[in-house]
């Protein structure tokens, strides 16, 4: 019969507590994770939908840490967001993206973009998000304008001189827009308008990116208004 062990019975009770504390501590984080991802999607899914930035079932929203993407399900109610409605997918395509917003060709290309932009630059990637909206007046700028110039002086504070207006072959789910998107964040913008669809906005929140959308409707509205004046800028 073999001596008992004392000292490393203790040693192997004690780090079985610690891996039970980290596992604990590691699932209370990442509940706290989805909680303040849920509020964060439904907060400003809602604000998109009460401000007419989209329609019923249209828009989508995403963030990212540069391992995971979590984008709104395909056919979602911004206004009405679900916990079933936000989805994991993974950083390359993968089955996991069948449900997903027909967007997240996109919202891939652009987190890529990004993260080219940040190892570039010695950075982290840290936490990214996009908004992607249908605003009214800012996607009617864009069925008659290259460019949307804010008068406004918010406008041009915000978003500066120009955003740019895109105009692929394929508005939806595209390709192109994938590559022209990824190539507005290679010349340093993080906002640009798909002709006849609408803006994609990046930032590091989705509060900023939603500051983004909100402002350059604002300035598209301005512009439209002015027009009906007949008047040019003074």
């Amino acid at each position: 019969m073999t001596d008992f062990d004392f000292e490393q019975f203790k040693k192997e009770l004690l780090e079985g507590v610690d891996k039970t504390a980290d596992a604990v501590s590691n699932a209370a984080h990442g509940a706290s994770e989805e909680v303040r991802r849920f509020k964060q999607f439904s907060e400003f899914g809602r604000d998109l939908a009460r401000s007419g930035a989209v329609s019923s079932h249209g828009g989508n929203l995403s963030e990212s840490d540069g391992k995971t993407i979590w984008i709104t399900r395909t056919g979602a109610m911004l206004g009405h967001l679900l916990p079933g409605d936000i989805l994991a997918v993974g950083w390359e395509a993968s089955e996991r993206d069948a449900n997903a917003s027909m967007e997240l060709l996109v919202h891939r290309a652009l987190y890529h973009a990004l993260d080219r932009e940040a190892m570039g630059a010695g950075l982290a990637f840290g936490r990214k998000a996009i908004v992607h909206a249908h605003s009214l007046h800012t996607t009617f700028r864009s069925l008659v304008d290259d460019a949307i110039r804010p008068l406004d002086s918010e406008g041009q504070h915000v978003l500066g001189a120009e955003i740019r207006v895109l105009t692929p072959n394929k508005t939806v789910a595209s390709e192109e827009v994938a590559q022209m998107m990824s190539q507005i964040i290679h010349d340093g913008a993080r906002l640009a308008v798909v002709r006849a669809h609408g803006p994609f906005a990046v930032a590091d929140s989705l509060e900023e990116a939603y500051r983004l959308i909100s402002c350059l409707e604002y300035s598209a509205q301005i512009i439209s208004l002015l027009e009906t004046t007949g008047r040019k800028p003074a």
